[in-house]
């Protein structure tokens, strides 16, 4: 499969995937708008909350709609999907964040 994709947007992560075959244009803002769609795979090592390692289970996903530079012409935004994760420990949910580099 083609990373052009990755090579327009210069995205350098490589836990974000994308659906090469489903980009849209929708009206977005009352504009015409390209939707490029991904998939962020993170998974975490620790719950933020209580830094505990065991028990953090997949508790559904959310959707980010994040704006991007304009593709010729049209605005562009990228629909991400981020995995919900569970902890266990202190019962909390949260959205797992790549690591700072």
């Amino acid at each position: 499969m083609s990373n052009i994709t990755e090579i327009l947007l210069q995205l350098k992560d490589k836990n974000i995937t994308f659906d090469h075959k489903n980009i849209s244009e929708c009206i977005i803002q009352h504009k015409k708008s390209l939707v490029l769609y991904g998939k962020s795979t993170y998974t975490p090592d620790c719950c933020p909350n209580c830094h505990a390692t065991n028990g953090i289970v997949k508790n559904g996903t959310r959707q980010s709609r994040l704006s991007l530079c304009q593709i010729s012409g049209p605005n562009a935004y990228l629909s991400l999907t981020k995995q919900r994760f569970y902890c266990k420990t202190c019962q909390s949910s949260f959205t797992a964040k790549p690591p700072c580099r």
